[in-house]
């Protein structure tokens, strides 16, 4: 409940626009409930006690209180302290609204409220029974804020019991952490500590604390009125499964009704960044009005739908790509000793550009040679630069053809054997002219024009049918036609690509999702080599 408001039944037509009977479905839901109630109330810190066995759990949290009056009718179906003033559900800012969660917990649960408001000066302890009727109520000293109570919960519901998941608990507790960094939390379960996240002052911040492997220096955020965005560069950081891929709206961690899905529209956001097989870390909490959310969809308030959905999706993709854009701060000591040392930890790389501007003259990317014909060294004021020519060329065709398709006609066909009907589809669907040329032979007229002068043209076209997309297809002519390692370049030939490079709209990673640059601060060099050292004054000289 919205503690400090007064608790009245909901309007019939509001009741029959939520039709929501009984939403208790799991301890999570439970869980989730209960602290989202917290939240509405104002609470700064939330405690959460959990003894599996005796299926018995308590939220207790420092907001306003519950009046005394109210408490009779807390646990009441389709009564609640979070109607809008203009009593419309599409005006609704409060995470909770429905009136029945206390109501089902009650029927699935012995259910005890311990109160005090923050005008009272005392607190009561309200014992409810199965319909959310008062059993018992008696005063009660205690700090302002509320105590939920629940034992024996789903004991009538064994099912539910044996589908308890402490992952699934701990996971939603960590999605609504993440919308309100600002409160702290302490978990019990069983009365050992659980988990500890204190108070802190944004996004990024909290993320840090439930990610553990994650640097600062790794995330890169944004935060204005209409959305907090934080995510990490894939040459940083990248995950085996979507875990951390997500996305809130007004305080609730949500999936979206929309085609496409925002899943989709954030890795298509990402472009040809990240490995195969591989996904983001990143996290936008949209804050938007509420007549733009249709909250109708389920009865749990997980899956919503949005109004003009289109609108926000390309705010994200917006954003997205202003982060990706952007340069990363640049190596600590610690990593960049460990890269000198040849000890990167897997699937990690510590990488990338310039610490603090986006706009970097290119006069200061100076290029001073060419490792083993392979890595382009770029000195800057206070870091040394490590840039892997073949993948940083391939970046920079990639988003060339990705902008501009060009299929150019060849002056004499090329000649290929053996194609299926499937890769000849292929080719003609990538805008390459194809046709039949005798017995299990095409002729192809037409071809990307970076393929056009290469030597091996048909190797690469045979590639190309091969391939299961157009973005791949790109990828795969990008690749074939950029520099290989090994290739000796000129001075110029270097500056010229690094420049290029540096204009990519995502110049972290190739289209692979390999990294391109390392970069190493001279401070860290001078630590390593020990030039504070004062070798003469030591030694006498």
């Amino acid at each position: 409940m919205s503690d400090g408001l007064t608790v009245v039944p909901l309007p019939t037509p509001m009741q029959r626009a939520i039709a929501a009977a009984e939403t208790l479905d799991s301890l999570a839901t439970v869980v989730q409930e209960l602290v989202e109630n917290a939240l509405d109330a104002g609470a700064s810190r939330i405690h959460l006690q959990w003894h599996p066995s005796a299926w018995h759990l308590e939220v207790t949290d420092n907001g306003e209180g519950i009046r005394q009056a109210d408490l009779s009718q807390v646990a009441l179906p389709y009564t609640s302290s979070k109607l809008p003033s203009s009593g419309e559900f599409a005006d609704i800012t409060t995470l909770g609204f429905r009136g029945q969660a206390l109501y089902s917990l009650a029927q699935m649960a012995q259910l005890t409220i311990c109160s005090r408001h923050r005008e009272a000066d005392t607190g009561w302890r309200v014992r409810y029974d199965a319909q959310g009727q008062v059993h018992s109520l008696r005063p009660l000293g205690m700090a302002v804020g509320t105590r939920v109570i629940a034992e024996q919960i789903f004991q009538d519901w064994p099912q539910r019991q044996q589908e308890t998941n402490p992952k699934q608990i701990q996971r939603r507790l960590q999605e609504i952490a993440l919308c309100f960094p600002q409160v702290a939390w302490h978990l019990l379960k069983d009365g050992k500590p659980w988990c500890h996240w204190p108070a802190v002052a944004s996004l990024g911040d909290r993320l840090l604390q439930l990610v553990p492997q994650l640097h600062p220096q790794d995330l890169r955020q944004i935060n204005d009125a209409q959305i907090e965005l934080v995510l990490v560069s894939p040459d940083r950081h990248h995950r085996p499964r979507p875990d951390w891929l997500g996305v809130a709206i007004n305080g609730r961690w949500v999936e979206l009704h929309s085609d496409p899905s925002w899943q989709q529209v954030i890795l298509e956001a990402f472009g040809r960044g990240l490995p195969r097989q591989r996904f983001p870390l990143c996290i936008a909490h949209l804050h938007l009005p509420p007549a733009a959310i249709d909250w109708s969809a389920e009865p749990q308030k997980r899956t919503i739908y949005l109004r003009e959905p289109e609108q926000w999706q390309a705010l994200l993709v917006e954003r997205i790509g202003q982060l990706l854009a952007s340069p990363a701060t640049p190596l600590s000591y610690a990593s960049s000793y460990q890269v000198l040392k040849a000890a990167e930890p897997p699937n990690r790389y510590r990488t990338l550009l310039s610490p603090n501007s986006n706009q970097l003259s290119f006069s200061k990317l100076k290029v001073v040679g060419q490792l083993h014909n392979t890595y382009i060294i770029v000195e800057q004021p206070e870091e040394i630069w490590l840039i892997e020519q073949h993948i940083a060329h391939e970046r920079v065709l990639y988003e060339q053809i990705e902008a501009d398709w060009q299929v150019v006609e060849l002056d004499k066909p090329v000649l290929l054997e053996s194609l299926t009907e499937a890769q000849v589809q292929r080719l003609q669907d990538w805008g390459l002219a194809i046709a039949p040329f005798g017995v299990q032979v095409w002729a192809v007229r037409s071809v990307p024009a970076l393929l056009r002068d290469r030597p091996d043209i048909a190797a690469a076209l045979m590639e190309l049918s091969q391939v299961a997309d157009l973005t791949a297809a790109k990828v795969a002519v990008a690749c074939r036609s950029a520099i290989r390692n090994g290739t000796p370049l000129t001075l110029v030939e270097m500056q010229t690509l690094v420049d290029e490079w540096h204009r990519c709209r995502q110049p972290h990673t190739c289209p692979h999702g390999r990294p391109i640059c390392l970069q190493l601060q001279e401070s860290s060099l001078a630590r390593f080599f020990r030039r504070h050292w004062v070798v003469g004054k030591s030694h006498g000289i």
